[in-house]
């Protein structure tokens, strides 16, 4: 059997797959799906159902781990990935970031060479439902969905597009779906036919959702544009310390990772969050020099300087004019 993904741990040892369903997880069938499962003492089952094979190819995901397992994931074809966990944290590394996707968190991902690594850090069952959707029909979708150009031009130029990072939670419309092709037991060939429709419907109300989500030409939603700003007013609070907090303890602090937070300052402002802070710290010291009459000193020792030659020095720096000249040059 191949899969439309090719599975392996990270010393490259492949997961094989045969057809059929084990005796003691038959609770897991679908009426009316192919099921495909593997075996690995190293991590345990990982059970595979093809619930759609005509327009989309849709697979019912089950992995039944007994120990914590990197697996890695390559794509055999060349579609756009739709990923939904049902349920359980599975934390996906793509381009060497890492992002979880918990329960009815959704993702989608278009590349034209997908690889990204799944690690499952706890002992329990996870579900999900992966989707490819073949690059002919998102072009025929992108007229509904202008978003799905955005989307293939990124992949055209070689980058993977993953959503994980803007923790797309589902509506109640595309839980009620999800539900419906793991749960809803029909005859054989009606419940293919019931599932080949509900795949189609996942996949428009997921792009109907990521329209709305994504709201501006740069790939920023309200939710990122939030992140920003209350980033922004976090480092506004540290303004008169030396140095801002770390990125890291920035990105855990938004709720998202380091790279996301450093590309939505890139795109609100042109700069990196580093630079924004001392752009702000800056400007703040530049007006207390021009408009009051606060010894130098005191403005040193106010925005956390060691001592005063240090605070002259990056004054300096950065407006080619000491604070004693920045005085004399704009009496108050």
């Amino acid at each position: 059997m191949t899969l439309p993904l090719s599975i392996t741990t990270l010393i490259g040892q492949p997961i094989l797959f045969t057809s059929g369903m084990p005796d003691n997880l038959s609770s897991y069938y679908i009426q009316g799906a192919k099921p495909y499962h593997a075996y690995n003492e190293a991590f345990g089952y990982l059970i595979c159902q093809q619930i759609s094979n005509h327009n989309f190819e849709g697979w019912l995901i089950h992995l039944v781990i007994s120990k914590p397992i990197d697996l890695k994931i390559i794509s055999n074809v060349d579609d756009l990935q739709m990923f939904y966990t049902i349920k359980g944290n599975l934390y996906y590394i793509i381009d060497n970031v890492e992002d979880v996707s918990s329960d009815h968190h959704f993702n989608i991902v278009v590349s034209r060479k997908f690889k990204s690594i799944i690690r499952i850090k706890d002992v329990g069952v996870y579900s999900l439902i992966n989707i490819h959707v073949p690059i002919s029909s998102l072009n025929e979708l992108s007229e509904s969905f202008p978003v799905i150009n955005t989307l293939l031009e990124k992949a055209n130029n070689g980058h993977n597009v993953s959503l994980l990072d803007h923790n797309m939670a589902a509506h109640g419309r595309l839980r009620n779906i999800v539900q419906d092709i793991c749960e809803r037991q029909l005859p054989h060939i009606a419940s293919e036919k019931y599932r080949e429709q509900k795949i189609g419907e996942l996949i428009i109300e997921s792009f109907d959702m990521l329209t709305r989500y994504l709201t501006d030409t740069n790939g920023l939603n309200a939710a990122d544009h939030e992140r920003g700003e209350k980033t922004e007013v976090h480092l506004l609070n540290h303004i008169h310390q030396p140095s801002p907090p770390t990125l890291r303890q920035l990105a855990r602090f938004a709720g998202t990772n380091e790279k996301k937070l450093e590309d939505i300052f890139k795109l609100r402002h042109g700069v990196t969050v580093y630079d924004f802070f001392q752009n702000a710290r800056m400007s703040i010291i530049y007006r207390k020099l021009t408009e009051s009459n606060i010894p130098l000193q005191d403005l040193a020792d106010e925005f956390g300087y060691t001592d005063y030659s240090s605070f002259s020095y990056a004054v300096k720096k950065r407006f080619s004019l000491s604070p004693r000249e920045i005085r004399k040059k704009n009496p108050v």
